[in-house]
Formats: C-alpha cells, structure tokens, sequence
C-alpha cells in the first residue's frame, strides 16, 4: 500500500499514461441517384425442369433508391490486412448465389453445385483466368483460393444468363443488403477512404472521419446508368 504522501504522486503519475484507444464505426448508405431503371426477368432456354421459365435479373436492385450488392471498402487503416476468410459460390435454381460478394485477398472460394444439371463456373479478372470448372454433379464441392486483389466476373458457359461477382479486397469490406446500407466497426479514430463499387454504376469515392466520441455517417451516391 503506498503511503499518504506517495498517493498523489502516484495518482499524478498514472494520469500521464495514455489509457487504451477507443474505437469508433462508420455507418453508412449508398443510394442510387435518381429513378431506378425496370429490370426484366431473363428467360431462360435450357435446363427448364431445373432453372424455370425465368430468373430475376439482380445487376440492378434499388428499392426506394437504396442500393443493394454494393461493394464498400474501407481504405487507409494502416493496419494489417484482414485475415482470409472461407467463402462459397452455389448455383441454385440456375443462379449463383450469392449474387455479389466481398473477400480478402488469400481467401478461399468453394465452388460448389445445388443443381442435378451441368453448370461451367469460369471467373475471370479482365482477361485472365481465374478459375474455369465444370460441375457435373450436385453437392461437388471445388476450393479455390483468390490470392489477389481484383474484380471477379464469373459466368456459366453452359447457362449464359448466369452471372456473379467476387470483388477480392486488400482491404476490409462489405456489401450492401437491401436497405443499402452497412458498417464498420472497431475503427480506431482517423481519416478514411471509402470505395463504393457497384457493377453497372462504377465507383464512388468519400472521405470519412473517425473521432472517439461517436460514428462517422456516410451517404454515398452512384450515378444511375445511361
């Protein structure tokens, strides 16, 4: 126990040592800018029995100018990338599910069938090839690991209305669900850059500033298509 006269030295002493960094968030929406353009089923001609007459077509969801399968990555952390994850591709009911995704860079991606037709899953990213796998079978399950950052557009060669997006991240991200909105919490304080992308609209690019008293709050608005 330290004495009477050491106490407030001690006290003096400890009011000097910075405590721990408090974290805050940055919340967020991304919205359409303007009407949203009517998106048609696509019809399908083959595999019927499997896929339907029809399947929605989901490159352009925007209820009430609410963005959804909105990819928003947050830039300039200075920390270490975050850690690969494992994710999954399905194909149901001739669509890949889920429509758009997020990964970090050194994820694995399992490629994987619900359907008892044959889907060709081939992503690339520009020109390249990525991955390019037949699947015969349902319940056939095909790991792939993305190593680096990029847009991945994956089509079926079988099913050509099929289509799906992996954007693999250097750094953290999310995607937008219907309400457009999303979050990222535990950001110590600082100055940000926030990367909306969107398949048909293109980027979106904003600055957030993070204090330790609350959120930051970002909207971020994609132009619509021309």
């Amino acid at each position: 126990m330290p004495s009477r006269r050491a106490a407030p030295l001690l006290a003096a002493l400890l009011a000097l040592v910075p405590g721990p960094g408090r974290a805050g968030e940055i919340l967020g929406t991304v919205r359409l800018a303007g009407p949203a353009p009517r998106s048609a089923p696509l019809p399908v001609h083959k595999d019927r029995e499997t896929c339907g007459g029809e399947v929605p077509d989901e490159t352009l969801l925007a209820e009430g100018g609410l963005l959804a399968n909105a990819v928003v990555e947050l830039r300039g952390t200075g920390g270490p990338p975050p850690a690969p994850v494992r994710a999954g591709l399905d194909q149901k009911g001739c669509r890949f599910v889920p429509h758009v995704q997020a990964v970090p860079a050194g994820s694995t991606l399992d490629i994987v069938s619900s359907d008892p037709v044959l889907h060709n899953v081939h992503g690339w990213i520009g020109r390249a090839t990525v991955f390019n796998q037949a699947m015969a079978l349902a319940g056939k399950r095909v790991p792939r690991v993305l190593p680096r950052p990029g847009l991945i557009q994956v089509r079926c060669d079988v099913h050509d209305w099929m289509s799906a997006w992996v954007v693999v991240t250097e750094g953290p991200a999310v995607v937008t669900g219907p309400d457009g909105r999303f979050a990222f919490r535990g950001v110590a304080p600082g100055r940000y850059t926030l990367v909306a992308w969107h398949e048909r609209l293109g980027e979106k690019v904003a600055e957030a500033v993070v204090t330790a008293e609350g959120a930051a709050t970002v909207e971020l608005r994609l132009d619509g298509p021309r």
